[in-house]
C-alpha cells in the first residue's frame, strides 16, 4: 500500500506546486499591470501562493528526502537556510548591479516629470574615466596599493594582538578593556596628527618626533635596509592609531577562534617536544586559518568602502548628475575589489585547515 500512497502524495504535491507557481505568475502579472483585485487584502494572494508552493514542495519531495543519505540531507537544509539570502542577493544586488552595468554604456539623465532618459553611448564613459578624467586612474591605483598593503598589516597585527589578549596573566580583563579604548575613542584629528609620516620622518625637534618613527627609520637606514621597506615600516608605525581602529572586529574574531582551539592539541604538542615557535605555526595558525579568510575578506571590503575613491563616483552621480560616468567608475571600482579579493583569497584557500 505504500507505493500507491507515495505516488498519490507525489502527484498531489506536484499539482499543488504547479498551482502555487501559477498563482505566483498571476501575482507578478497583476503587479506589473498595477491591478489589485483584492484591494487592501492583496497579501491574501501572496499567503496562499506561499502555502501552496511550500506544501507542494514537501509532498513532492518527501519520499526522495527519506531515501537521501545524511550528508545530502545536511546539504539540502543548508541550501534551504541560505535560500532567503540567495533571494535577497539576487533581488537587491545582482539585479541592481546588472542595471548599473547597462548604465555605464549610457548617458543617463533624470526627467523633470519623472523617469529616466537613456542614450546609448557605447564606450564613451569608459573612455572619459580612463583617458580624460584627471585623477580617477591615479586614485584607483593608489587605493588598490593601499588596500593590498594595509590588509596584510591589519591581519598580522590583529592575530598577534588576539594571541596577546588571549594569554593568561593578571589583569587580563582590564588589559582587554584598555586595549579597545583606542578603537572606540579614536578620532580623526588624533589619527591625522599621529599618521603624518613625512613630517615625522623629517622632524627636527623632540616634540615633533614623539609619536613618529624617525629614530627607527634612521636605525634601519644605517643597517642598509631598503628605502621601500623602511617607508612601509615607518608608515605602519606612524599609522598605529589608524591600524588599531581598523582592527577591532578582526581581533574579536581571532580571539573567539583562539578560545575555541581544543587545549588537548597544545598538550600533545608539549608532550611531543614542540617548541613555542613550532606550536604557533603547527597548531595556532592552522586552527585559526579559516578565520583568516573571513578577516581578510572583511578587511578588504572595509578598506575599499572607507577609501576616498568610493565617494568620488557618488559625487559625480548625485552632485554633477553624470550617472553614466559614475556607473562606469563604479564598475572599475568593483573590478578592483574582486581582483584584490582574488589575489588574497585564492592563495589562502590552499592553506586553510577545517577542523571537524
Amino acid at each position: 500500500m505504500k507505493a500507491p500512497n507515495a505516488k498519490k502524495s507525489r502527484a498531489l504535491g506536484i499539482a499543488l506546486l504547479a498551482l502555487g507557481l501559477a498563482a505566483l505568475a498571476l501575482a507578478i502579472v497583476f503587479n506589473v499591470m498595477k491591478y489589485y483585485p483584492f484591494g487592501s487584502k492583496s497579501w491574501i494572494l501572496g499567503a496562499v501562493t506561499g502555502v501552496l508552493i511550500l506544501l507542494g514542495a514537501v509532498l513532492s519531495f518527501r519520499e526522495s528526502y527519506a531515501k537521501m543519505a545524511f550528508a545530502k540531507k545536511t546539504g539540502l537544509w543548508g541550501v534551504i537556510f541560505l535560500l532567503p539570502w540567495i533571494l535577497g542577493f539576487g533581488l537587491f544586488f545582482l539585479i541592481p548591479m546588472a542595471r548599473e552595468l547597462f548604465f555605464s554604456f549610457e548617458n543617463v539623465s533624470i526627467r523633470p516629470t519623472g523617469g529616466l532618459d537613456e542614450e546609448f553611448v557605447k564606450l564613451a564613459n569608459y573612455h572619459y574615466i580612463l583617458l580624460e578624467h584627471p585623477t580617477y586612474v591615479r586614485q584607483l591605483t593608489e587605493t588598490v596599493l593601499e588596500v593590498v598593503l594595509y590588509t596584510a598589516l591589519i591581519i598580522v597585527f590583529s592575530l598577534l594582538c588576539a594571541i596577546l589578549l588571549n594569554g593568561e596573566f593578571f589583569g587580563r580583563s582590564a588589559a582587554r578593556a584598555i586595549f579597545f579604548v583606542p578603537i572606540v575613542m579614536a578620532t580623526g584629528l588624533m589619527i591625522e596628527r599621529v599618521s603624518n609620516t613625512e613630517g615625522l620622518l623629517m622632524a627636527q625637534s623632540q616634540e615633533e618626533s614623539v609619536y613618529g618613527a624617525a629614530i627607527i627609520s634612521r636605525l634601519l637606514f644605517s643597517l642598509g635596509v631598503g628605502t621601500n621597506v623602511v617607508g612601509y615600516l615607518a608608515n605602519a608605525v606612524n599609522d598605529i592609531f589608524n591600524v588599531v581602529s581598523l582592527s577591532g572586529i578582526q581581533i574579536l574574531i581571532f580571539l573567539a577562534a583562539l578560545q575555541s582551539i581544543p587545549p588537548q592539541l597544545y598538550e600533545v604538542a608539549k608532550i611531543e617536544g614542540a617548541t613555542g615557535y613550532q606550536t604557533f605555526w603547527k597548531v595556532t595558525v592552522v586552527m585559526v586559518s579559516p578565520m583568516l579568510l573571513t578577516c581578510t575578506l572583511y578587511t578588504i571590503s572595509d578598506l575599499f568602502l572607507r577609501s576616498d575613491l568610493a565617494d568620488t563616483f557618488k559625487d559625480i552621480a548625485f552632485k554633477q548628475g553624470q550617472y553614466g560616468r559614475s556607473s562606469a567608475m563604479s564598475m572599475f571600482f568593483l573590478l578592483a575589489v574582486l581582483l584584490v579579493i582574488g589575489a588574497y583569497i585564492l592563495p589562502l584557500r590552499k592553506a586553510v585547515f577545517y577542523y571537524d
